[in-house]
């Protein structure tokens, strides 16, 4: 008994420090760094080239152009790059029927995927910033200004801006909104004491000379912010820039789009922790550790201090009440999968359903990843 009980204390530590100790470190030191660590912002207006990544996206391309044209900035300081990943719709030809010489396409042909369409693009680009978006994200009227805004600091790198939801009441929505509030306190937290360990797809920005071309299998999501600090340059979170989206309603949605992120994570950390290593980026290395490795695995410790408590339950009424409370937790996520909005307390269930669904997606992923697989193409999920 002694191997399940050392299994089950090490899983409940690594569980602990994941969920708990971690965002409260980043919360504690990140108020205290607070005071000395501010980006020094300034009203910068460098060229920006927007760089918009598209698949079959004919239903909203040509109104993600025109709202990216109206934006508050200099007219004569913007292009829009669309990188079409091998559309089949008339996502391409949308694009082409804009007369206006700010408005280009960049087309990947073989559908190698969105990393490898970024790539293209960003080798015909001319700003001096790189701005990437997805085609449904709303950039707010002021997010180029809030973005560009950070490059006036010259230890800043790269830039990532702050994804809004409009949330349904489903329970698939519902779940991802606890999640989202979370996520958000570490990322300001993170921005006072460190930097930023990833960015998103819908809104973020980087200096051009900072940029290098990504694996097709990995996420520039990751890959970005990494590239960034390798190169001694800070990845910092703006709050004001926004690009709004829908949060996915569907569970079965949900779900493919978790498994598709967790092959590429799995896929790209030997690349990152090898890098890290090689440029003694020890800081990072601690973020990164603690705020994606460790979480991306947390499927394995769950699992372990699951089997473990269940199988120590008649050693020790600690065991047995341990163990109770897990087949509760997961009784209550299986409610919140099935019952929906039938379901008092439906906030907490679905909570509880998104956080068992997410690490089960975790699990699928890296076990598809180490068989050898990986995901270079997408297709938007609506």
């Amino acid at each position: 008994m002694l191997a399940f009980e050392i299994a089950l204390v090490l899983s409940l530590v690594w569980i602990a420090y994941a969920l708990v100790v971690y965002p409260l470190l980043s919360l504690g030191i990140g108020l205290l760094s607070s005071l000395w660590s501010q980006v020094r912002k300034g009203d910068a207006t460098p060229t920006l080239s927007v760089i918009v990544s598209a698949y079959n996206e004919e239903a909203v391309i040509h109104d993600k152009i025109a709202a990216t044209l109206a934006l508050d900035y200099p007219r004569d300081r913007i292009e829009v790059i669309v990188a079409s990943d091998g559309s089949t719709d008339r996502t391409d030809e949308i694009v082409k029927t804009f007369g206006d010489p700010r408005v280009r396409l960049f087309r990947s042909e073989g559908r190698l995927g969105k990393t490898a369409a970024l790539n293209g693009a960003v080798g015909v680009a001319s700003g001096e910033i790189l701005v990437f978006s997805d085609a449904t994200g709303e950039f707010s009227p002021n997010a180029l200004r809030a973005l560009a805004s950070n490059f006036a600091d010259p230890r800043v790198g790269c830039v990532a801006g702050r994804v809004a939801y409009r949330y349904g009441e489903d329970r698939t929505s519902q779940g991802f909104r606890g999640y989202q509030r979370v996520a958000v306190a570490i990322r300001r937290a993170e921005n006072a004491f460190g930097d930023q360990t990833s960015v998103s797809g819908s809104i973020h920005a980087m200096r051009r000379e900072l940029f290098r071309p990504g694996v097709p299998g990995f996420s520039m999501d990751v890959i970005d912010a990494l590239h960034t600090v390798l190169q001694g340059r800070r990845v910092v979170y703006e709050y004001d820039a926004v690009s709004l989206e829908d949060s996915r309603t569907r569970t079965r949605d949900e779900w493919r789009a978790r498994v598709r992120i967790s092959v590429r994570n799995n896929s790209m950390t030997p690349y990152i922790v090898r890098e890290l290593v090689r440029h003694r980026r020890w800081r990072f290395a601690f973020q990164m550790l603690s705020h994606k490795l460790l979480r991306w695995w947390l499927w394995l410790p769950l699992a372990v201090a699951f089997v473990s408590s269940l199988v120590l339950a008649g050693q020790h009424w600690a065991y047995a009440l341990l163990a109770a409370g897990q087949v509760a937790f997961y009784a209550l996520a299986l409610l919140g999968l099935v019952a929906g909005r039938r379901l008092p307390g439906q906030r907490i269930a679905a909570f509880a359903a998104f956080f068992v669904m997410g690490n089960a997606a975790a699990c699928v992923g890296t076990l598809t990843a180490l068989a050898g697989a990986q995901r270079a193409a997408w297709e938007p999920i609506r």
